[in-house]
């Protein structure tokens, strides 16, 4: 039996995956992006730790944004529990941007929760030698506005990386809908014709094979959609290492960096590198931004 993606998505955003992890619904914000006054990476002792915060560095020098600080966990969450305490309650204002393993996550997220902080967006992020795509991201975001599915395919595709990514909004981006969709050399692109639509795009997979790989829903309803033109290979960082790339594109979309926002609810990316895929570094982690 298939799943409907989209609704698995929104259900893991609305109830599920959120209460497990501590968070109740309304902790995602519905509020108008903004540019933070200022920014803090916390690092928590993860194997992505440096490839990230190199990501994070590399954002920031693209987008002359100087107001960040690193913070360093000493010896992971679980023994600085009292150090993030004192954190969250001494950064109010801040915008935090955290990379955790799925455990320390769990504890992350329930001191949070009673700091009263507004997520903005989460993600999972995964490299491993099974299945066809080796590198999978499941992100979560308020809005398109705080998305940062489109950056990363980008990032990855010029990486020669075979990946898969899945990406879903609480709310319509801000300002005047218009409508649009991400588009690269070598993708094709599709529109679920329902209410609550799914922008879909493949690279190498068929739609049939990517629907597949993506447990979408394979009935006769998407419309193909036509390129459009984008500047984004200006905003491309030259990186060979996945994880930084995702530090890069998950940084960018915390800074509010102008990216184009497509007219769907979910999006989707499929990407099978010819000539032999990149795997990288075999890490799993999950990556948090959030307003105190």
């Amino acid at each position: 039996m298939e799943v409907d993606r989209r609704t698995l998505m929104k259900g893991m955003l609305a109830s599920g995956a959120l209460l497990a992890l501590g968070v109740p619904s309304w902790a995602f914000a519905d509020q108008p992006p903004r540019r933070p006054k200022h920014c803090v990476l916390v690092l928590s002792g993860t194997g992505a730790d440096e490839a990230f915060a190199r990501g994070t560095q590399a954002a920031c020098a693209a987008m002359t944004y100087e107001q960040i600080r690193t913070v360093h966990l000493k010896g992971g969450l679980f023994t600085g529990i009292d150090q993030l305490v004192h954190l969250l309650d001494q950064s109010r204002g801040a915008r935090l941007i955290a990379i955790l393993d799925d455990a320390n996550a769990v504890i992350f997220l329930e001191l949070a929760r009673p700091a009263g902080v507004r997520m903005l967006s989460m993600g999972t992020h995964a490299c491993s030698t099974d299945g066809v795509c080796h590198i999978r991201h499941d992100l979560a975001s308020t809005s398109q506005d705080h998305g940062a599915g489109g950056l990363l395919a980008s990032q990855l595709t010029h990486q020669q990386s075979s990946f898969s990514i899945t990406e879903s909004f609480l709310h319509d981006a801000s300002g005047e809908p218009t409508f649009s969709a991400w588009s690269a050399p070598g993708f094709c692109s599709y529109r679920s014709a329902e209410p609550e639509a799914i922008h879909l795009h493949c690279s190498g997979f068929s739609l049939q094979d990517g629907c597949r790989l993506l447990s979408l829903d394979t009935i006769e309803k998407w419309i193909p959609l036509p390129a459009q033109m984008s500047d984004r290979g200006s905003l491309i960082l030259p990186s060979e290492n996945w994880v930084e790339s995702v530090g890069y594109a998950v940084t960018a979309s915390a800074l509010s960096m102008d990216s184009l926002t497509e007219s769907c609810s979910s999006r989707a990316f499929a990407h099978q590198a010819t000539g032999g895929a990149r795997i990288g570094p075999r890490e799993r982690f999950m990556s948090f931004v959030m307003d105190l």
